[in-house]
Parts: structure tokens; sequence; C-alpha cells
């Protein structure tokens, strides 16, 4: 009979014992103990001690027969730590989240030529990096490259987790964007996908009444920034916005 061969990262969950003697007491709460596991050649699991990233050390803390290991033990793939092994699209993600961090330190730093390649490269390993986009999108209209940002942000629109109710303050800023690019189409579409998700919110009705506004829509921006004011009665800068549209339109 061919003895099972079990290889990788493990763990048990354990409630941990603390103090000696008297004082000794098991804490409530169970703590998930990670473990590189291997099958040596008399089919029993040999347990290793792992190095902070996860790999396994020449260590062993313990040796334990087969069937007593998978009664213990499950494989680190099955639930959610920093040590869980990852497949090529974790790979990705993780290596897109990296070229983000450097695309938005170029950003602030108005190295926009290396901050739109960083951002691109971002987009290469992950094509669903929403910030990836948005900040590749800010680089090109920092840099004047009107198409590139437009190009830019309508692969971002077609990106479904953008309209995530959790996604609010990108998809808020991603209509900023457009707006400054003066792409003014795009943002009261985005806005207005927007205000289906949170119709609540005073911010998203006051960029719509702008994107409208400078996109020469007057009675839509007027509608918007009543709607605005009648979430938020004290919101200044729609009251402002709207007293201005009202003055030009009595001229």
């Amino acid at each position: 009979m061919e003895t099972e061969t079990i290889k990788g990262v493990f763990y048990e969950s354990k409630k941990i014992e603390a103090g000696t003697m008297g004082t000794k007491r098991t804490h409530d709460t169970s703590h998930d103990l990670h473990y590189y596991a291997k099958t040596n050649p008399k089919g029993e699991v040999d347990l290793f001690y792992l190095k902070p990233d996860g790999a396994p050390t020449a260590i062993v803390v313990d040796t334990v027969p087969m069937e007593a290991f998978k009664a213990r033990f499950k494989d680190c793939a099955t639930h959610e730590c920093d040590l869980k092994p990852k497949n090529e699209v974790d790979k990705k993600k993780e290596a897109a989240l990296k070229k983000t961090a450097v695309g938005k330190l170029h950003l602030d730093k108005k190295e926009f030529h290396a901050a739109a390649f960083e951002f691109g490269q971002a987009i290469k390993a992950d094509g669903e990096n929403l910030e990836a986009h948005l900040g590749k999108g800010k680089a090109h209209i920092e840099l004047g490259e009107v198409d590139k940002a437009r190009e830019t942000f309508a692969k971002m629109a077609t990106i479904d987790s953008l309209y995530d109710k959790d996604n609010k303050h990108l998809f808020n800023e991603y209509g900023i964007e457009l707006r400054k690019g003066k792409m003014y189409d795009m943002a009261i579409e985005n806005y207005v996908k927007a205000i289906e998700i949170d119709p609540d919110d005073e911010a998203l009705h006051f960029n719509l009444a702008r994107a409208n506004h400078e996109g020469g829509k007057i009675e839509p921006a007027v509608e918007s920034l009543k709607k605005a004011l009648a979430i938020r009665p004290d919101f200044n800068e729609a009251k402002l916005l709207l007293n201005a549209i009202t003055k030009a339109g009595m001229k």
C-alpha cells in the first residue's frame, strides 16, 4: 500500500497555556499554529518550524503518526493568513499592489511619466486594480495626454467592482478626475451610477452638479444642487454654486 504524501504548510488550532504550576491557565481564544509538514520514510509526518516568510527551517519540532496528523492539522490553503500559499493570480495581484504603491510615490513627487509607467505595469499584472487605473489616468491628465487618460478611464469604467459601495471613495475620486480632464459626459455617467448606489450622499449630488454645470447643462446642475441641499441644508459650497448659477441666469 502506497504511503500518502504530505508536503506543505499546515496548521492546527490550539488553546495556549500560560504560567506554571498553580498559576497555569489556558486562554479561551484558539491560536493557529503553523508548521511545514513533510512525510518521512517511515510514513509519519515531520513538523518543521517556519521562518517569518513561511519558508521551512531545518528544525523538526515533532513527528506525528499519519492518522493523528490528519485529525489535528489542516492545509494552510484552506484559511486566510499571511502564510497561505499564493497561486499565480495572488502573486500577480501582489505585484500590482507594489507597482501601484511606487506609482503613487511618483505622483506625489509630480514625476508623472514615471508614475504612468508604474501604474501601467500594475495594470499589466492585474487588469482589475482600480487604483492603478485611476493613478494612470491622473498621470496622463497632468501630462496633458487627454486621449490616453480617456482611454484609461474608459477601461476603469468596465471593471465591475468600481461601483461596490466599499469603493465609494474611488468612484467619487474617479468622477473628480474625469471632470478635471473635461470629460464631462463620462463624469456625469459615473456620478449617476454612484448616486444609484448611495442616493443620500450629498457630495455625490454636488459633484454631479459641478460636472453638469461645467459641461454646460445648467438645469440638471440646479436640480442636483437642490438635492444636495435637501440632504444637507448647511452645505455652503452647494449654496454658493447655486447662488452663482441663479445670478448668472438673471443677467
